[in-house]
């Protein structure tokens, strides 16, 4: 298998992802499931410059309706601890270049009662699109989620 891939399709990063008080260090690629219409995700933690890990971020790689309507491209969460200093913002930066050499644009979900991920998203300056219906058949529905609010991000 060639340096820097895995299953010799998705490219494993290289370089350093940082940006203000965040780091991200790559863990590993999740595979996708197709029938389920996930696909594969780069999965990161999210370090403050001390090394303390503060949450985690992924990058999920292709279009399906799951991904367009309910999960999004980017998904992040800070741990409890931490919230409130604007290490999910940082985090989405730090991956932000690493996301345009594989997307030109990538969608960005929420629930509508999120109000942090709501600031954290504006504040990254991503495009509110719409707000759908979760449908019954999908994961997020079976969590108790019933509509999502979706945003594209041009990083």
């Amino acid at each position: 298998m060639p340096p820097g891939k895995i299953c010799n399709t998705l490219p494993v990063p290289t370089e350093t992802l940082s940006f203000g008080q965040v780091r991200l260090r790559f863990v590993q690629i999740v595979p996708g499931d197709p029938q389920r219409g996930f696909v594969p995700a780069y999965h990161f933690r999210i370090l403050r410059e001390d090394g303390t890990d503060v949450g985690h971020i992924s990058f999920r790689v292709g279009d399906t309706d799951h991904v367009r309507v309910c999960a999004g491209h980017i998904g992040f969460e800070i741990l409890q601890p931490f919230r409130r200093h604007g290490y999910a913002l940082d985090a989405c930066c730090a991956l932000g270049p690493f996301v345009r050499s594989v997307s030109r644009a990538v969608i960005i979900t929420c629930d509508p009662d999120n109000v942090a991920s709501i600031r954290t998203i504006e504040r990254l300056g991503a495009r509110f699109m719409d707000e759908v219906a979760v449908p019954p058949h999908d994961p997020h529905f079976l969590r108790g989620s019933r509509s999502k609010r979706r945003y594209e991000w041009a990083p």
